[in-house]
């Protein structure tokens, strides 16, 4: 039988495995940071569409984003220059959170924009 913790152990892996996990949340977040109801139209279309939710999902996204960049920042930090401390752990709370804000899109999907637009008409005037 084959032992799966062996190859894990490998430190070039366990970097590689760690950097590319903490980039595809990375990836992941900033899409649904930019429209966060566009998956739930693909897969779920007759959810109901609520008001209050999008603004959660993105809130979600921003987190998870932050998150991904952590992991990124952690795997350079610890495991390629050997950091360690409480001063470490500060420095990557600010890396992850200003790396956030330069990832986070600048602009929204086209969707999300055009039901904001659509929300923005139904007010009263």
């Amino acid at each position: 039988m084959i032992d799966l913790s062996n190859p894990l152990s490998n430190p070039i892996l366990f970097v590689a495995v760690r950097a590319v996990f903490g980039s595809y949340v990375i990836y992941m977040a900033r899409r649904f940071y930019a429209d966060p109801m566009g998956y739930f139209k693909k897969s779920a279309r007759g959810m109901a569409d609520y008001p209050w939710l999008e603004p959660v999902i993105r809130g979600l996204a921003c987190f998870c984003l932050w998150g991904g960049c952590f992991i990124v920042a952690t795997v350079v930090a610890v495991q390629i220059f050997g950091l360690h401390g409480d001063t470490l752990a500060l420095a990557l709370v600010m890396i992850a959170a200003i790396a956030t804000w330069l990832l986070l899109p600048k602009h929204l999907s086209h969707d999300a924009a055009d039901i904001s637009d659509m929300q923005d008409d139904r007010r009263p005037k």
